[in-house]
């Protein structure tokens, strides 16, 4: 945020630092993702088309006061907190589609059904290893080498599966998350997401090592040219 100080008022907010402050693309969603030994380690979701939509509200309580006939400062209170990503998915994958569904995934035996497939069954039970660990939105500030990353802890899938195959497009499926408090946390109204925003001139590396994620979500690492091996 630029301070003025001065005679004049501004008649933008452009300022010589706005082409350095600007989110760019549909950016990448991680599941999974955990910091270690400096090192990120998580679990691609896949491609996207049409991008996604990412919501994070706070539903507000004004006091209702006798006599007092406007809101008041100070009397707000975080009465419930929501958090959402919705993702537009152009990558199938027999993973994706359980997580969708809150479904079970074995490999064929060759008798009920033909050998190499995955089979994906429905369930009507809600079990613990449906909840991530948390959904990660990895995007791009353009001043910064590191990237923006908003992490949604204890993601559950919500949305379920829907799709409308047609010709000459792709298959375009929603998947829709939404953010769980874990039970030490059930008395904060906090909506359960961390923001890291890159702080403004520093770089994307880590002590000679830039941190790339391969199509499985493992990091590969590079180190600088010039040192002595």
């Amino acid at each position: 945020m630029a301070t003025i100080n001065g005679t004049d008022l501004p008649k933008t907010g452009y300022t010589k630092d706005t082409p350095k402050r600007f989110q760019l693309n549909a950016g990448a969603l991680l599941t999974n993702l955990e910091y270690k030994e400096e090192k990120w380690v998580g679990n691609l979701l896949g491609a996207t088309s049409g991008g996604s939509n990412i919501s994070l509200v706070n539903t507000y309580r004004q006091a209702e006061i006798d006599g007092v006939f406007t809101a008041t400062v100070g009397s707000d209170s975080i009465e419930s907190s929501e958090g959402k990503f919705e993702v537009n998915m152009i990558e199938w994958t027999a993973d994706n589609l359980r997580m969708a569904l809150l479904a079970d995934k074995v490999d064929s035996d060759g008798k009920t059904y033909p050998a190499g497939y995955e089979v994906i069954t429905t369930r009507r039970e809600v079990k613990e290893t449906d909840y991530l660990k948390n959904l990660a939105y990895v995007g791009t500030i353009t001043g910064s080498e590191k990237p923006i990353i908003i992490i949604m802890h204890h993601a559950f899938p919500t949305g379920g599966l829907e799709f409308e195959p047609q010709d000459k497009q792709e298959g375009i499926y929603k998947l829709t998350f939404e953010a769980r408090a874990a039970a030490e946390d059930v008395n904060n109204t906090s909506i359960p997401v961390t923001i890291l925003f890159p702080k403004e001139g520093t770089s994307g590396e880590i002590e000679g090592q830039s941190l790339k994620f391969t199509p499985d979500g493992a990091p590969t690492e590079e180190k600088e040219s010039g040192g002595e091996e």
